[in-house]
């Protein structure tokens, strides 16, 4: 046989396997993901987003960040390479409205932009550089790994974690940012009273923020559970 079609023949053969193991169901079949998966969310369209650490997904390669099809094949769109995802830990993951995903986690890059252990993807899968950035006066993101994540009905996120800044601003173990990624008021009326780490963050029917994780709150004889009104008290 000519050697020309031997290694025709065997490029087409593994380019098929390849394509085989891409179109696996990541849900019930090898290899799956390679790694640790910390945080689910699932769009309205039923695509699943995952975060963790690990480093491919059905064969091609991930950083930490991934879409499946609701099948559970891979989403090539999102986040495709491994420098697309986050440099490290994802722990934590929110939807907005508009489609958007919030990563949370302990990493100082997110699709080789700048930002520390908070992110806002696309629906695309491309960064969005302004948020959590600020005026470029504070460093971006926070000081700490962030744990937990919600989205308040009015697009507002709240974050948990152990962290002691926001872009920059004091705000120890939980904050707020606006829709658009900018620091909002404090959750806690002194932004310094928690003081350890929250890693779980809810919102109950009227909107007052549930917090739990191992931390205290200054002038709260009770530890590591706390309930704030939207207000702040």
């Amino acid at each position: 046989m000519p050697l020309l079609l031997v290694l025709l023949l065997a490029f087409g053969s593994s380019a098929l396997a390849q394509s085989n193991v891409e179109n696996r169901s990541a849900f019930t079949s090898e290899p799956g993901v390679q790694g640790e998966v910390n945080a689910i969310v699932i769009q309205p369209d039923g695509k699943v987003i995952i975060g963790g650490h690990f480093t491919s997904v059905n064969g091609q390669p991930r950083g930490n960040l991934a879409r499946l099809n609701p099948d559970g094949t891979l989403d090539s769109t999102f986040a495709n390479t491994f420098e697309a995802g986050v440099s490290g830990q994802v722990l934590a993951l929110a939807l907005q409205a508009d489609g958007s995903v919030i990563v949370g986690g302990s990493f100082n890059q997110a699709n080789s932009f700048q930002i520390y252990n908070i992110a806002r993807y696309k629906a695309d899968g491309s960064i969005d550089k302004g948020f959590a950035s600020g005026d470029g006066t504070g460093s971006p993101g926070t000081d700490g790994p962030v744990f937990a994540l919600t989205v308040q009905p009015d697009g507002k996120i709240i974050l948990g974690g152990s962290f002691s800044q926001v872009i920059g601003q004091p705000r120890r173990s939980v904050a707020r940012l606006n829709a658009d990624g900018s620091l909002d008021a404090p959750v806690l009326s002194n932004p310094q009273a928690a003081s350890g780490t929250v890693k779980s963050v809810v919102l109950d029917a009227r909107g007052a923020l549930v917090a739990g994780g191992r931390f205290s709150v200054q002038n709260q004889t009770a530890q590591n559970l706390l309930k704030a009104s939207p207000s702040g008290n």
